[in-house]
């Protein structure tokens, strides 16, 4: 499978993780892309507070810094927009900028799928990008009734998704990771730095950890 076209994995990324990252390059390996460019949310309609915009990219940045394939790239065009954050703008403005001859893959997790139906224009998603949609450890997806008629015919091979440049949906699966940015959140706001560190080694690239540390986010202290 030749590589071809660019996944758009979305989030707040408060803070990006190591779970993060391996939906990344899942996708990218599954789904057969060029690259995956991560796409933080400026002001995301479904959550009330996050950490400031600037500070969410320089902590991706510092995690993209540490992907040796250097498959994962960062795409800043939802933070450069005043208001709430829809996907279906961000699309719309993407194609305008690159026209329709690149394949356009808006990466989904299970959770989202499911939730897709609440999302602003939802139905209008596939007029500009396909959707590469994640199970993990092969669980089951489900949506809403009206997603899964909408979405029926509209399903292909993983491998396949990318030979039309939209419009198309395909499943591919992750190993389970356990990294969850509220539980990050959580940890350290409980508990000295140090210590929330020991509980969820493995999940923050330690470049992230560090920044974290520095700039005291989440309620950070010894």
């Amino acid at each position: 499978m030749i590589p071809r076209g660019i996944g758009l994995l979305g989030g707040t990324f408060d803070p990006v993780h190591c779970g993060h990252l391996e939906l990344a390059r899942a996708a990218r390996r599954a789904l057969g892309l060029v690259r995956v460019d991560l796409l933080p949310a400026g002001a995301p309609w479904q959550k009330d507070l996050v950490t400031p915009a600037q500070e969410r990219l320089e902590m991706l940045q510092l995690a993209v810094g540490t992907d040796r394939d250097a498959g994962i790239g960062i795409e800043t065009i939802e933070l450069m927009r005043l208001g709430p954050t829809y996907t279906i703008d961000t699309l719309m403005a993407l194609r305008r900028r690159l026209g329709f001859a690149i394949p356009l893959v808006l990466i989904l997790g299970g959770d989202q799928w499911t939730n897709l139906h609440t999302w602003k224009h939802w139905r209008n998603l596939l007029d500009y990008a396909s959707l590469g949609i994640c199970r993990r450890a092969g669980a089951p997806l489900s949506a809403s009734a009206e997603v899964e008629a909408w979405s029926a015919d509209r399903w292909t091979a993983p491998e396949l998704l990318t030979t039309t440049t939209f419009g198309r949906i395909a499943q591919f699966e992750m190993a389970p990771h356990e990294a969850s940015a509220t539980e990050v959140r959580r940890l350290i706001r409980r508990l000295p730095f140090a210590v929330a560190m020991k509980c969820v080694d493995g999940w923050l690239p330690l470049e992230v950890a560090a920044y974290m540390r520095g700039r005291g986010l989440y309620g950070a202290h010894d």
